[in-house]
């Protein structure tokens, strides 16, 4: 296009042609445009030819944002605040009802199983069992009687010596013997257990509170309404601690568990240790018992026990303690700072600058914390450089350089 207009302008400028002095001037200056024109159009080819061609720049990072993967020894550690509870628990009643005759314990003692603590007055208790067992011993009599009778009503009957309605009445009382024997050893046994509730026992041993009744007061184990308790027991050795954790601790604890098993692995074993008010370290280690059967609902939590010896009951229920565990047997893993983890739809990940210094995104499995730093399970390796501050702003691919910092 520019070069026909060129042949044109040519023609014009012929000696002996002649045109307007106007007309000229136009011709001048759309030249001057053509030519402008087609010298930008031919700097704009070559800077976008050079756009192309030219490399990314890179980003540079200060040599504090960086950091290595370092395969570490690791004990994993954890702390839950929990609280005592007794294992058992028990508020002793009467069952008899009688004149309290005298308590063996004294408040805050501690007593062991098959202590005698209480005492009622049992007078109208061995009466009863003497009354009972004298019923007994007539109706066995009657029965030795009626027996005979039965015997010699079965040898005559064939005979025809007894009648039918003789035979009948033989039958009976023999067979009302045996029952009256039933409800006077039924007797004796009832009067023979009440006897016992005379006189408590510890069922088992721990710290009892102070006694409800005094000596001399009449206590009526049997009314409709459930009379005070005599006393409070509470087993204090061994003792329960309970500690809550969270459901998607425990979920990730137990799933652990079960990949060490499907694999044929052992479990570490966990040295659980108690932290005091005050921050004194109770002296004895714990052992796990159990998980609760149900979570909490409302706080999204899950109670485990873990059982203590307690032989000086330092220990009380309703203390609050801090629960503190670590593994027995320590790890390998890499360990990098917390703030190089991120976090996505996909899960966790980290950005790395590889050997060629471009950034790469790892996905990793991230395990517990041990004090600023992560435990990566998988995903990384020993040495690997990992971007510590503004790695989730840098996409994959781009080339970095350290810069070093002062």
């Amino acid at each position: 296009m520019v070069g026909g207009f060129l042949s044109k302008l040519k023609v014009w400028l012929l000696p002996g042609r002649t045109e307007m002095p106007g007309t000229f001037y136009r011709v001048t200056v759309v030249l001057a445009l053509a030519v402008g024109l087609v010298a930008c159009g031919q700097g704009n080819e070559e800077t976008d030819s050079q756009a192309v061609n030219a490399k990314p720049a890179r980003v540079k990072i200060p040599a504090a944002s960086i950091g290595n993967a370092t395969v570490k020894s690791i004990s994993p550690t954890f702390s839950y605040p929990a609280v005592v509870e007794a294992m058992q628990l028990t508020h002793t009643r009467a069952e008899v009802s009688a004149v309290l005759k005298a308590v063996h314990f004294t408040p805050g003692q501690l007593v062991s199983k098959g202590d005698l603590l209480i005492e009622f007055d049992d007078s109208d208790y061995q009466v009863a069992l003497q009354s009972t067992n004298a019923r007994l011993m007539s109706v066995k009599a009657t029965a030795v009687k009626a027996d005979a009778n039965w015997k010699r009503a079965q040898e005559l009957m064939p005979k025809g010596y007894v009648s039918e309605q003789m035979f009948d009445e033989a039958r009976a009382a023999y067979e009302s013997s045996k029952a009256d024997i039933s409800s006077a050893q039924a007797a004796l046994n009832r009067a023979t257990l009440d006897l016992q509730r005379t006189k408590i026992h510890a069922p088992f041993s721990g710290k009892i509170s102070r006694a409800n009744y005094a000596v001399g007061e009449y206590v009526d184990g049997r009314s409709p309404t459930q009379p005070e308790p005599l006393f409070e027991l509470v087993q204090l050795d061994p003792i329960f601690v309970t500690g809550s954790v969270e459901l998607s601790r425990y979920n990730k604890f137990m799933l652990a568990q079960q990949k060490l098993v499907d694999q044929g692995q052992d479990v570490p074993d966990v040295v659980l240790q108690l932290e005091l008010a005050g921050g004194h370290a109770y002296p004895r280690e714990g052992t796990f018992q159990n998980w609760d059967n149900i979570s909490v609902a409302s706080s999204g939590t899950i109670a485990g026990r873990v059982l203590f010896a307690n032989p000086d009951g330092l220990l009380l229920p309703g203390q609050n303690v801090v629960l503190r565990g670590h593994t027995l047997t320590p790890v390998e893993a890499p360990v990098i700072p917390q703030r190089a983890v991120l976090q996505d739809q996909q899960g966790h990940y980290v950005m790395t600058v590889d050997s060629n210094d471009t950034v790469r995104r790892k996905n990793v499995e991230v395990g517990i914390r041990v004090g600023k730093d992560h435990v990566i399970r998988s995903g990384l390796e020993d040495g690997d450089r990992v971007i510590l501050d503004g790695g989730g702003l840098l996409r994959e691919g781009t080339p970095v350089s350290v810069a070093l910092t002062n």
